[in-house]
């Protein structure tokens, strides 16, 4: 008589069970359009700097169009960032041992500093977490960043301020430095050095009427900086 042959499925847990899920909610909440937007716009980001290929990118934006989890974008993007998808699901409770540390000059309470003394400098540091402002946050007239390791986004799309200079100085390093500033804004990057790394901007260094003008300086070392406009991914979140 020939042995049983063992059921694959036997010790598989029960979907349907409650007890049987996975615990890790970045491995049990479904994802949506936007996080493979967002996915998708860190991949293409990387394949315009050359981190990856065109072949690399098809590849990859097809793993991501087929995630259901965030611990799918994951494997995707983990070695293009330290900013995972993932950590924005699982819980930020001290001790559980899943949520990683707040990034250096970041208020774990605060994060766009909103009511924040405007006349007061603004530190970002980017080591191994990624460091972003978004929405509607408080500028103040001086911004410091310092990229050593991952990226610094600054987004100007939603500010309001009366400020008609911004001076934003940037530590060399190895991350980098992303500008997106509204369509009538300027930015001047003539007093930012590199050594290694590269300088690229698409908007104008003179705004448009008294609109403001992001002055750049200090040296990019062996990162990138660039500015540019509002992209698809950015207009899609305004319009949410």
């Amino acid at each position: 008589m020939s042995p049983a042959i063992p059921d694959p499925d036997a010790n598989r847990p029960d979907e349907n069970d409650p007890e049987a899920r996975p615990t890790d909610p970045a491995k049990s909440i479904r994802i949506g359009h936007q996080e493979r937007d967002e996915a998708i716009e860190v991949l293409r980001e990387a394949a315009g700097d050359g981190r990856i290929t065109v072949e690399e990118l098809d590849e990859r934006m097809e793993k991501v169009q087929a995630a259901k989890f965030p611990i799918d974008l994951d494997e995707v993007l983990a070695d293009l960032t330290t900013n995972l998808p993932s950590d924005r699901f699982r819980p930020q409770t001290p001790g559980s041992g899943l949520a990683r540390p707040p990034a250096p000059g970041q208020d774990v309470m605060n994060p766009n500093n909103i009511g924040r003394d405007a006349t007061e400098p603004l530190v970002l540091k980017a080591g191994w977490e990624s460091e972003n402002r978004r929405g509607r946050w408080l500028v103040p007239a001086v911004i410091r960043c310092e990229p050593s390791m991952s990226n610094i986004e600054l987004n100007f799309l939603e500010v309001t301020t009366d400020l008609e200079r911004i001076d934003v100085e940037i530590v060399a390093g190895m991350g980098s430095v992303v500008v997106v500033v509204p369509d009538d804004w300027g930015v001047n990057v003539d007093r930012l050095s590199k050594t290694w790394g590269t300088v690229r901007s698409s908007v104008s260094a003179v705004p448009q009427g008294r609109k403001p003008t992001i002055v750049v300086g200090g040296s990019v070392g062996m990162g990138t900086f660039r500015a540019r406009f509002a992209n698809w991914l950015d207009r899609r979140r305004l319009a949410k």
